[in-house]
């Protein structure tokens, strides 16, 4: 598990550095209101994938990783699954053509729609619940690269908008139809059956449904955003969202290997090896959190316009507002993924995902015409604080949540006097971008230090 969490940060931190490249040379390019555009368009193709995929990514990960001890009921499982991945494919892009026809009505919608393709061969649900994660790593970061050259290469002008949104989706693509040849070996090929495809289509549909809700606080955002307001505030939304990405790509990779590996355990009744890892990986988000939240929040007003260039200076205040959210969100994902999924508590993860996306939608309808992505923010935020502690009062009876987490409040108190300490201190040199970058060593520095000297104790 470990092997597997470094490995897949190492991938994940790829995928921010590559954006540090990618993202102020195509926001000086395009713009808010390019950035916007790209955003709204790619945020509505994921939604209608999300109706292809379903609930596989949480659903096929904890089957696989169950029953893969089996050659021939492994290769029965991914069989059936897949058929019933193909057949949601098959509905949903046709119903994406019909939309693209009479309502989009442009381009670059149409072209997206080969990202949406992309959804229909992603198998990753199968090497993840195999806890075989190299594959997918190295094949990803190959492509990953690939896309940052011919970004740089051939997106040269506003008007490039179209060749960025081609170099994005066939991508993906690409990515997808990769992993495909490595299945050899690990499965054999059955014939499908209508009665088994069926037997799959009501659990995965329950975890499908908070999926559903999660992306009325994600995905949706920027949708309402586009259509309440406008494309230049999904622009800042989107800037500031990328930015938010850094911290949470520890909460991915942690999620992406702890779901497998604790189903895994979970089969096998190993109660004292599941806390104990529960556990630790509170221990660690919590110092991920504290240590990049707090760090960014005290440089990001001179950062944003560093990064993004001039006119994106909204999307300060919209970050001011993201990267707190980022506390709740890491556990939230302990708890989906190492107690909810694994112990098939899915009813209660599913009644804290509506109650967020219910309460989510209704702040946005409210917010966003008078504050624009500021007020989708401040909806985020507080969602998140609300999801969390539906999660942890539900859970409280099993496990005591709460109980490690007050066991790293120092690690907080750590976090705003580093927070405090950066904000004030500026080095008098003539660059802004090495002030940062001082500033951040300064902010590392001291949270180590502190934090070091803490644990000693």
């Amino acid at each position: 598990m470990k092997k597997n969490f470094i490995m897949n940060v190492s991938y994940q931190f790829l995928c921010i550095c590559l954006p540090f490249i990618v993202t102020p040379y195509v926001s000086r390019v395009f713009g808010a209101e390019g950035i916007g555009v790209f955003s709204y368009n790619m945020t509505v193709a994921s939604y209608f994938g999300l109706f292809i995929i379903l609930g596989l990514n949480n659903y096929g990960n904890r089957e696989v990783a169950m029953n893969r001890g089996d050659m021939n009921r492994l290769s029965g499982l991914f069989i059936n699954i897949y058929m019933m991945q193909v057949l949601a494919g098959i509905l949903v892009l046709s119903v994406y053509g019909g939309y693209c026809v009479s309502i989009a009505k442009t381009t670059i919608s149409c072209v997206f729609g080969v990202y949406l393709l992309s959804y229909l061969f992603d198998i990753n649900w199968f090497f993840f619940g195999m806890e075989e994660f190299k594959i997918t790593v190295i094949r990803n970061t190959i492509i990953k690269l690939v896309t940052t050259v011919l970004t740089l290469t051939l997106v040269r002008e506003e008007d490039d908008l179209i060749i960025y949104v081609m170099i994005t989706v066939v991508s993906y693509l690409l990515t997808q139809l990769s992993i495909w040849p490595f299945l050899k070996g690990r499965i054999r090929l059955v014939k499908p059956g209508w009665k088994e495809i069926k037997r799959h289509i009501a659990p995965n549909l329950i975890l499908f449904i908070p999926v559903l809700g999660v992306s009325l606080y994600n995905m949706m955002d920027k949708v309402m955003i586009g259509l309440i307001s406008s494309s230049v505030e999904v622009g800042y939304y989107e800037s500031a969202d990328k930015l938010k990405a850094i911290p949470i790509m520890f909460v991915t990779a942690l999620g992406t290997v702890a779901l497998p590996r604790i189903s895994y355990l979970n089969a096998r009744a190993e109660e004292s090896e599941i806390e104990r890892v529960f556990s630790n990986s509170v221990t660690l988000i919590d110092f991920v959190m504290t240590s990049i939240c707090f760090g960014m929040m005290a440089v990001c007003s001179e950062f944003v316009p560093v990064f993004f260039g001039e006119g994106f200076e909204r999307s300060i205040n919209i970050l001011y507002l993201l990267l707190p959210s980022c506390f709740f969100i890491g556990i939230e994902n302990i708890m989906k993924t190492q107690f909810l999924i694994p112990k098939k508590k899915d009813s209660i993860y599913i009644q804290s995902i509506f109650i967020g996306a219910g309460l989510n939608l209704v702040m946005n309808i409210f917010m966003i015409p008078k504050l624009g992505a500021v007020g989708a923010s401040i909806a985020t935020l507080f969602t998140e604080i609300v999801v969390c502690g539906y999660q942890v009062i539900r859970i409280s009876p099993d496990i005591p949540v709460m109980k490690y987490v007050i066991k790293d409040g120092y690690m907080y108190i750590i976090g705003m006097f580093m927070f405090l300490a950066v904000k004030w201190i500026h080095f008098p040199v003539a660059s802004e971008l090495l002030n940062i970058m001082l500033r951040i060593l300064l902010g590392g520095f001291i949270y180590i230090v502190l934090f070091l000297g803490v644990r000693q104790k």
